[in-house]
């Protein structure tokens, strides 16, 4: 896997495919394989560029963990590879990074995907994420704090085969670059200190807000509200997907990606 240096810290990333520059971003305790599902059919039509964020991933450091840290590293990312400009792919705390790099660096960017991302994070949400960092603070077992955060990121429908919960559950708990709890708590940390609440009203780039139809985290009336004020923004609900829509809905997901940067 290739690696860079962006303000001290060694950040690795993953090419993948051809055609125009996509750059992914992932959420909270997750790295570039959290693509998987939508990697495949996304690189038949563009040249994926998939980072992983401070703390997640094997880009471990000891350096300074902020959203607009990530941010920054997205852009050095660009540099490194002599790209000018990318489209770029934010899913849920990586909207938040991607957003900043499209506010405060406008020219880099193409067009702006933000799936299941907020520009305020709801208190129910907050109250989530918390629980489940202290659960695994407290000494649960991998396999309790997964089980409880899939609930709040998959569609029911997931919970109806058991054997296929477990085998998520098996697959996650063997991955060798999982998210340690103290990195956990630094990117949660991030997430706390950030304040993203202005930056709709300032993003000017073609925008596409991309919602799951029965995510729990980021509904879709609060995702709209939140960009009321974004310009250039307009949302889409996939159906049949919760909050990690690019898994319950890898193929509607891909498609409405692949429209918006078409048009």
């Amino acid at each position: 896997m290739p690696v860079f240096n962006s303000n001290h810290a060694d950040i690795h990333y993953e090419i993948m495919g051809d055609g125009p520059p996509l750059m992914l971003i992932a959420g909270l305790a997750s790295d570039n394989a959290s693509w998987g599902p939508v990697s495949p059919i996304l690189s038949r039509r563009f040249t994926l560029i998939m980072p992983d964020n401070r703390g997640a991933g094997r880009t471990k450091t000891e350096a300074p963990l902020s959203i607009g840290a990530m941010a920054e590293d997205c852009a050095a990312l660009l540099d490194h590879l002599k790209i000018d400009s990318a489209h770029v792919l934010g899913h849920s705390m990586g909207g938040l990074i991607a957003m900043t790099l499209a506010v405060n660096a406008p020219g880099r960017i193409g067009k702006l995907v933000l799936a299941a991302s907020c520009a305020t994070t709801p208190a129910r949400a907050i109250s989530v994420i918390d629980n489940l960092l202290l659960l695994r603070e407290g000494g649960a077992s991998e396999e309790l704090w997964l089980r409880s955060f899939f609930h709040w990121l998959f569609k029911p429908q997931f919970f109806e085969k058991k054997n296929a919960v477990d085998a998520a559950i098996a697959l996650s708990m063997a991955y060798p670059y999982a998210q340690s709890v103290e990195d956990m708590r630094r990117q949660v940390d991030a997430l706390r200190n950030y304040d993203a609440s202005a930056l709709p009203a300032r993003l000017t780039t073609e925008t596409l807000l991309l919602a799951g139809e029965e995510d729990l985290m980021f509904s879709p009336d609060e995702i709209k509200a939140a960009f009321a004020a974004a310009p250039a923004a307009r949302l889409e609900i996939l159906p049949g997907a919760a909050h990690s829509l690019h898994w319950d809905n890898p193929g509607g997901f891909a498609e409405s990606v692949i429209a918006f940067l078409a048009r």
